[in-house]
């Protein structure tokens, strides 16, 4: 594919995965890297989506600060900090065929387990929270998928919509400048990296603009169905060409 044809490409995905993480405050990465990583070297992947997933963060909890509850998902922000630079070492050391393979698995188990509307059940509650934290951190600093973790332990917590993409948000905010810390330190963020970035910046803007005024007159569920859908189909795409199987 030509340079122009990788653009084009390119801003389509952005524009779609903004759109859906403003719309629910995850899914950027688990719609983004599946498809991106058919033109991209992950380590290049996956700094574009996680440079990306912060800002359409940003659009998320900017107007809704005042429904984050810090002390509810505290520990699960600081066990991703810990865990996410981690997450950048295996993305440097692990071979990018066997890391495709593992991140499209976990994409489709994540969209599968959501598709089936499974929530976790918790008898601790800080072991839980731990897990899952350290979980999201590991997976951001490595694959940029943070989300799927925290969203099935906090549908168990009983939040309103407004809550939970507020926290859900914050959280992404947060992981994914801790994970371009340590792209930094890694040597990751490259000038070829910056164009990258620019020649898409409109379309995650447009995407996220747009699905931040959809929240209220979209049918959330049927869209997530939809998503899940897609993203379970990417999942296994991806694990397969990791696999070398298409």
């Amino acid at each position: 594919m030509n340079e122009l044809g990788l653009l084009a490409a390119g801003m389509a995905i952005v524009f779609i995965a903004s759109f859906v993480q403003s719309l629910t405050s995850f899914g950027f990465a688990l719609i983004a890297l599946p498809l991106l990583s058919l033109f991209l070297p992950l380590h290049q992947a996956v700094p574009v989506i996680v440079i990306f997933s912060l800002f359409v963060c940003l659009t998320v909890v900017i107007p809704q600060r005042r429904d984050i509850d810090v002390r509810q998902i505290g520990l699960l922000i600081l066990c991703g900090i810990v865990t996410a630079p981690l997450g950048t070492y295996l993305l440097l050391v692990v071979d990018a065929s066997t890391l495709k393979a593992v991140t499209g698995i976990l994409i489709a188990l994540f969209a599968a387990l959501m598709l089936l509307g499974r929530s976790l059940p918790i008898r601790s509650r800080r072991l839980a929270f731990v897990t899952a934290g350290s979980l999201s951190g590991l997976l951001n600093g490595s694959i940029s998928v943070s989300g799927p973790p925290l969203a099935l332990i906090l549908s168990n917590q009983g939040m309103s919509k407004q809550a939970f993409r507020a926290n859900l948000a914050l959280n992404g905010v947060i992981l994914n400048a801790v994970s371009v810390a340590s792209f930094a330190a890694g040597g990751l963020l490259t000038g070829e990296l910056g164009s990258r970035l620019l020649g898409a910046l409109p379309a995650m803007l447009l995407g996220a603009w747009l699905g931040a005024r959809a929240v209220s007159r979209f049918d959330e569920r049927l869209f997530k169905q939809i998503s899940l859908w897609l993203i379970l189909v990417s999942g296994i795409w991806t694990a397969l060409s990791g696999l070398g199987w298409v």
